[in-house]
């Protein structure tokens, strides 16, 4: 069948043949005469030209190409038996090499010599049309291939010039020809030679030929004779880098040795930097290919180290489409450079398992946020992209995040200055922010939110429609943290970019029909931004405007106050954007004003205050919704871009309504209550308020009023107006807030027209009454106590308005506002105490009603209240008196020896108080009005002088007001809540997928209202008196260390006074914890006020200015200015606080400079004795807690972490061991009984972690380098030792289930690291190795022992790590017999039936009937190595040892046993 098939095929042709053949001789026919004119055959009598007429090859004259009137392999055979048969051989081939030779003379011939031949018409059978050129057949015969290549590469240098290089009537390039002779040959002749004739020619030749004879070098040269190319082609590399791509193609395609290609791949290594742009893909390629598992780390480190996307490639072009047309093609030249650069990379990481480890490990090696780089974010997208590693990645992207490696300016450098390469990634990235949006980590969280930001800011619009569905989508999520993130990053585009987000508003517009599953800040972020879309952009607002206008006015009209509520916020936003007035006139207020009232037409206008009218008409009825209308109002009034026509009109209702509602004037008469409650105007600041008369705030009237409308459910009639209101208390701070905020707007925060409220009285019960409150009626008490609610928040508001007031009168009055603050807090805390189930009035209207009307904790004896102390009546009075008699220069917080005895004094006459039933006020914190940030200010007040003046008006009596301690904690627990809110943190709290506790996160809602950028920058502000308040707590406590002849814990140091400076000094470490560890302060627009910040505390110490001073400088003086406070450090929390304000300064520096000093003030921590508030010892889990932290730091920052654990486990546990049941370690004393379990799993865990670290030992690494390592493991294995023998004294559960876990690891470490090291020096070191393994054998033994001894226990937290663990040992073992047998040495090895012992070392009874009928096998695992002398004494030597220590461990005392251990 084959045959015939075959002849099938032939006829076939034949006869097609036929067919094609007869036209053309036709056609050769028709045009015989012309084409004989044309076709003229070279005359050429030479040895040359008769050989090549001879053999069938056809030399044509002119410019024509050549012929051959037979196939190749024809002329081949014919020529090679003319040349071997010639009378002249082998003269002859000299002869004929001269003779073509000047046939190439003629730059005609060489060009036609050079390209392919035609097939003649007299050819019966050929190839095809045309067949190989003519010096290609020449070089295919081996007599003439070594003369003829060394002509053809004489003739290269010739070609220097364009002209002669290319034959510009055909375009062809005559170099590029002459080098495609030598492909593709079937046979080499002497390639050696031919090969060093090529180096030769190529230092004369240009560089175009250059790169043309290095890329077909690989293709003449013999196998053999590759390791001398390369290095040939190395060092040519090095002295020229325009030869670069050729060598680097060259180089891949010679097999080389391994070790001879790590020499290649060094010297291009080192040349990376310095690469052309160009070059970049073919180097990195190059590198990547050649890279082996075992140096795939090494290199891979070297390729990230030395590629710098950032610096050497430009950024992406975002010019307009005419820029863009006209820069083309430079921008795709970069951009084409970057891609291919990429692309290498993807196709090693695709196709080299070893590569992609390699990324992630030299990626994972990184430690600091500065060395991290652009072509990081590029690596981990390719991962992301390749294979099955989305997991892997996601996982180190969240750890980087987390140790504050990724920060938002790299994502920054990456899509700003290479977005249109990522783009082609975007699938990855989108991916990648969805899984970070979901963290409960809120620094992983932000990190997604800001790679949501940055791809939608430079991406096309597709990518925008994507992203905007997805951050649509998270908002479907239902959870919590999820939603407010994705409604951030929304707002933060609309605020940015509004234009672009326009043409997606209608995606946003979908979430109104899911209200009801949002919060109200939500519902605000919701709002805000489709307002924002609808009125203010002028293009695609309009489209959702009716849409909106129809949501609000459905949502204000119903009669549920949740969907109220969503109206109110609603319309306020509408009102926002449709009044929003940008201030963009900077001439005087005249002109300012008509300008703005031009720039809102007045059909808006009436739209707008007939919007206002019909929230406040509809929110009326309900005073929680009137009062959340004035909250909101007021925060959009206060951002100052509303339309002054609009905030004129609201000023002036606001003030008449609030002075009618909530304002009486004082009678001569005294008022007198409904109830039969006394009223009195307490409270009053207002000397001469007695004679002349005044105002008061009408508190109790107004309560007892709306108690009896909820009583007897009176419902208004519509003919009385003004009950029609329905004025409600609730509404009193709001109001108030509003009206302030307005006048401030109004007068350039001047509020000298209401500063009346500021020292006004209260109209409500005296203080003497709240000691009748056991005596009282339930709703008398909830009166009480609702009375002393409304008057703390009007006091907090008051402090709000009026905190920032440059007066010096005001500023006093503040100050006794706060004091009045702190009183009635008093005051309440007694009153919760006998007022169980009462639920406070509403002060933060912004959240749902179940997280508002329920109390986290009631009333309880646990004393928490007592830890603030009751102060007597009438020492304010008292404080004041004396304060007045110090000097301007005196702290702020400096206390005489007779305040001091006052303080003491009441603490001894209310003891029998303090075990009354009381309860802790943070748990009414969502009951309390929020603090602005700007009253902190409060803060920088020293001496306050207050003038009072007699009726005559020119005597002056001076009082001088300052903060007091009491004051100052108030303060300081608020700012910290803010700041710890505000401020994140690198490693901050997670947040959780359950529902917590709905006060959480409330009283936060002014703040969110500023940037963090912006509270660190208030922060900073205050950070002078802050160094005040804490050098003052410092200065109190050094006094009294001083008065106890340096004793720490002396009689001072636990009284209430004590106590109470103790906290303020501890809010004021927490304070300064989370300013400076803002993960903000990475991003270089921060990077001065971290400075300045810096400077405020070193110039504490040193005069000179923060500009003149360098930023390590700064961090330095700042460390050492901190440092100083360790000495007057009452409590471990403090202690924490100020090691971790020191840490994160450290992580602000570049070096490990202040390692060191950080390791010492722990340490120093570690050894003092820590006692609570009731003088005892500090103990329980907070305190083990902290000591963790404290330990941690410790262990982190000494110079050896082995020597530190070994200094603990040597000198401190022993003591331990050898004191009573009571007692501690005498240089730890921290080192009890009842925290040596914390002690316990931190010195395992840091044990692990710093094995882990070991670097692997190379057959290179030289012998000194190979003993330091096994010096190292020893020390380690040591330490196990001791570890392990640990638990024959202290075996709780929570011990045993450390060194089950951390022994396993370390085991499994040692099998990874320490094994492969032991296989390179054993041969040399063998004693050493030896007992390496015996001193780990011991703990392995001991291991196994408490495997049986969780298994007699039947605890499943220890029989859980018993499989995992024997496991591990049985792979240990096995592993040591493989290093034996790879030195020949396995005969040394066996293994023997273990004993199940328990922790004494008995053996458990279980096992012995079984073990009995076992005979005399052996009773221990063991890996024994050869002795050198006698192999088999050493074995016996070994078994009398054993069977020593088992005897030990039967009969000896654990105390010793651990003795014996050092």
């Amino acid at each position: 069948m084959v045959k015939s098939r075959g002849k099938r095929r032939r006829s076939s042709s034949d006869s097609t043949g036929k067919g094609l053949r007869t036209p053309s001789k036709k056609s050769r026919n028709g045009q015989s005469e012309a084409h004989k004119e044309q076709r003229k055959l070279l005359d050429d009598n030479s040895v040359f030209g008769q050989l090549m007429k001879k053999a069938g090859f056809v030399l044509i004259a002119g410019d024509m190409a050549n012929e051959l009137n037979v196939d190749q392999t024809v002329f081949h055979r014919d020529l090679n038996k003319t040349i071997k048969r010639h009378s002249d051989y082998p003269e002859v081939l000299e002869e004929f090499i001269s003779a073509l030779q000047e046939h190439l003379e003629d730059p005609v011939r060489l060009k036609y010599s050079l390209l392919p031949t035609l097939t003649s018409s007299e050819c019966e059978s050929s190839r095809g049309s045309s067949q190989d050129s003519m010096l290609k057949l020449l070089l295919g015969i081996d007599l003439l291939q070594p003369l003829l290549a060394n002509l053809l590469l004489e003739k290269l240098p010739e070609f220097t010039e364009e002209d002669q290089v290319f034959d510009h009537s055909h375009g062809i390039n005559i170099p590029h020809l002459i080098m495609n002779q030598f492909r593709w040959l079937d046979r080499v002749v002497k390639s050696k030679d031919l090969v060093d004739k090529m180096f030769e020619v190529i230092g004369i030749t240009s560089i175009d030929i250059q790169r043309e004879m290095i890329t077909c070098i690989p293709e003449v040269v013999e196998d053999f004779e590759h390791g001398e190319v390369a290095r040939q082609l190395k060092d040519l590399l090095q002295q020229d880098s325009q030869l670069t791509v050729p060598i680097l193609d060259a180089l891949a395609n010679l097999n080389l040795r391994t070790d001879l290609m790590a020499e290649v791949r060094l010297s291009v290594l080192q040349m990376l930097p310095s690469a052309e742009l160009d070059d970049l893909p073919v180097v990195v390629k190059f590198i990547l290919q050649t890279v082996t598992p075992s140096d795939a780390l090494e290199v891979i480190s070297d390729v990230r180290s030395n590629l710098d996307f950032q610096g050497s490639f430009l950024p992406a072009s975002t010019s307009t489409q005419k820029n863009r047309h006209r820069n083309r093609s430079s921008t795709d030249q970069d951009k084409g450079s970057e891609v291919l650069t990429l692309d290498a990379i993807r196709s090693a990481i695709r196709f080299q398992k070893c590569i992609a480890e390699g990324w992630v490990k030299a990626i994972e090696n990184v430690s600091t946020a500065t060395e991290h780089k652009v072509i990081d974010i590029f690596v981990l997208l390719i991962l992301h992209c390749t294979g099955n590693r989305k997991k892997m990645v996601e996982s180190l992207v969240r750890n980087k995040i987390r140790a504050g490696h990724f920060n938002e300016e790299l994502l920054q450098a990456t899509f700003s200055l290479h977005g249109q390469v990522v783009r082609d990634y975007f699938t990855s990235i989108l991916s990648l922010a969805e899984v970070l949006l979901r963290s409960p980590e809120l620094p992983i969280s932000l990190f997604g939110c800001s790679l949501y930001k940055q791809a939608f800011m430079s991406f096309d619009l597709y990518c925008q429609q994507e992203i905007v569905g997805s951050l649509v989508t998270h908002i479907g999520s239902g959870y919590a943290g999820e939603v407010d993130s994705s409604l951030d990053i929304l707002s933060d585009l609309v605020e940015s970019k509004p234009s672009a987000m326009a043409p997606f508003a209608i995606f946003i517009k979908g979430v109104l029909d899911y209200l009801d599953n949002l919060t109200i800040p939500q519902i605000r972020k919701l709002f805000s931004m489709l307002s924002n879309l609808a009125f203010r952009n002028n293009h695609d607002g309009s489209l959702i405007q009716d849409d909106m206008h129809i949501v609000i006015r459905k949502q204000l009209s119903s009669n549920t106050a949740k969907y109220k509520r969503i109206g109110v916020i609603g319309a306020i936003a509408i009102i926002h954007n449709m009044a929003h007035h940008s201030k963009t006139v900077t001439q005087t207020d005249d002109q300012s004003e008509s300008l703005s009232t031009s720039t809102m037409s007045n059909d808006n206008y009436k739209q707008v205050i007939s919007l206002l009218e019909l929230v406040r008409s509809s929110s009326s009825k309900m005073p929680e919704t009137a009062a959340l209308f004035f909250d909101e109002l007021a925060a959009v009034i206060q951002k100052g871009d509303i339309n002054p026509q609009v905030e004129a009109s609201i000023s002036e209702s606001i003030l008449a309504d609030f002075q009618d509602d909530f304002i009486v004037d004082i009678e001569g008469d005294k008022p007198t209550s409904d109830g039969g409650m006394p009223l009195e105007l307490m409270y009053s600041l207002e000397e001469e308020q007695d004679n002349e008369g005044g105002i008061a705030v009408n508190l109790i009237p107004l309560l007892e009023k709306m108690e009896k409308l909820k009583q007897h459910s009176i419902v208004f009639s519509k003919e009385t107006k003004e009950e029609e209101r329905n004025v409600s208390p609730i509404c009193l701070s709001p109001h108030f807030r509003l009206l302030r905020i307005c006048e401030q707007i109004e007068h350039n925060n001047d509020l000298e027209g209401i500063d009346a409220l500021l020292g006004c009285p209260v109209l409500m019960f005296p203080e003497d009454y709240v000691d009748k409150m056991e005596s009282l009626s339930v709703p008398e008490k909830q009166l009480v106590c609702s009375t002393l609610f409304y008057t703390l928040n009007w006091f907090r508001e008051v402090i709000n308005a009026f905190a920032g007031q440059t007066d010096t009168e005001m500023k006093g009055k503040v100050l006794s506002r706060l004091q009045n603050i702190t009183k009635v807090q008093k005051l309440l805390e007694k009153c919760l105490a006998v007022t169980p189930g009462y639920i406070p009035p509403l002060a933060n209207f912004d959240t749902e009603n179940n997280e508002s009307t329920s109390v986290p904790g009631g009333p309880s004896t646990s004393g928490a209240a007592a830890k603030k102390g009751r102060k007597p009546k009438g020492k304010k009075g008292a404080a004041e008196k004396e304060n007045a008699n110090q000097t301007c220069n005196d702290s702020v917080l400096n206390t005489t020896t007779n305040t001091q005895t006052e303080k003491d004094s009441p603490v001894k006459n209310n003891t029998p108080d303090t075990d009354k039933a009381s309860v802790n006020l943070t748990n009414y914190r969502a009951f309390f009005r929020e603090l602005d940030i700007d009253v902190f200010s409060i803060l920088n007040c020293g001496l306050v002088t207050k003038a009072v003046l007699d009726t005559e008006m020119h005597t002056k009596e001076t009082t001088v007001l300052q903060i007091q301690p009491p004051q100052l904690e108030f303060l300081l627990e608020d700012l910290t809540r803010k700041l710890d809110h505000a401020l994140i943190a690198s490693a901050s709290k997670r947040r959780t997928f359950l529902k917590t506790r709905g006060d959480k996160n409330t009283g936060f809602s002014h703040l969110d209202h500023h940037s963090p950028a912006e509270i660190a920058k208030k922060t900073v502000k205050l950070l002078p008196s802050m160094c005040d308040h804490l050098e003052s707590a410092s200065g109190f406590f050094q006094a009294l260390i001083a008065d106890n002849d340096g004793i720490m814990d002396g009689p001072g140091m636990h009284t209430e006074e004590a106590q109470l400076m103790a906290r303020c000094f501890q809010l004021l470490l927490q304070a300064l914890m989370s300013l400076f560890s803002w993960s903000g302060f990475v991003v270089s627009e921060n990077k001065a006020l971290l400075k300045t910040a810096l400077g405020v505390l070193t110039s504490r110490i040193k005069v000179t200015g923060s500009s003149q001073t360098s930023y390590q400088e700064l961090l330095k003086q700042s460390i050492q200015y901190l440092e100083n406070f360790s000495t007057t450090v009452t409590n471990i929390t403090s202690a924490v606080l100020l090691t971790k304000l020191l840490v994160a300064l450290s992580e602000r520096s570049d070096t490990q400079e202040f390692g060191p000093k950080i390791a010492v003030l722990s340490e120093t921590f570690l050894k003092r004795e820590w006692l609570g508030v009731d003088g005892q010892k500090e103990k329980g889990a907070k305190y083990n807690e902290s000591l963790q932290v404290l330990l941690k730091v410790y262990f982190s920052y000494s110079n050896d972490v082995l020597v530190a654990i070994e200094t603990l486990a040597t000198t401190g546990v022993p003591e331990l061991i050898n004191s009573d049941k009571n007692g501690c370690s005498d240089t730890f004393p921290t080192l009890t009984r009842n925290s040596f379990p914390s002690f316990y799993r931190l010195m395992l865990t840091e044990l692990v972690d710093i094995i882990k670290k070991f670097p692997v030992v190379k057959a290179s690494d030289s012998d000194p380098v190979k003993v330091q390592r096994l010096i190292r493991w020893n020390m380690a294995i040591k330490i196990l030792h001791i570890m392990v023998n640990l638990i024959k004294v202290f075996d709780a559960r929570t011990n045993l289930n450390s060194i089950l876990k951390y022994g396993r690891m370390f085991v499994e470490v040692f099998v990874r690291l320490g094994m492969p090291m032991l296989d390179n020096i054993f041969r040399h070191h063998r004693e050493d190795v030896q007992g390496l393994l015996k001193n780990l054998q011991q703990s392995t033994r001991a291991l196994q022992h408490m495997c049986s001894h969780s298994k007699v226990l039947k605890d499943v937290s220890l029989t859980n790590h018993v499989p995992p663990l024997k496991k591990c040992l049985e792979t240990f073992v096995y592993r040591v017999k493989a290093m034996l047998a790879l030195h020949k040495c396995h005969e040394a090895f066996w293994i023997g039936n273990l004993k199940n012992r328990d922790l004494r070392g008995e053996e458990i009874l279980s096992q012995v009937s079984r073990v009995e009928t076992d005979g005399d096998d052996d009773d221990e695992e063991d890996e024994e190595l050869p002795d050198d002398d006698d192999e088999d004494s050493d074995v016996a030597m070994d078994e009398e040892s054993v069977a020593s220590n088992e005897t030990d461990i039967q009969q000896g005392d654990p105390v010793n046993e651990i003795s014996e251990v050092y």
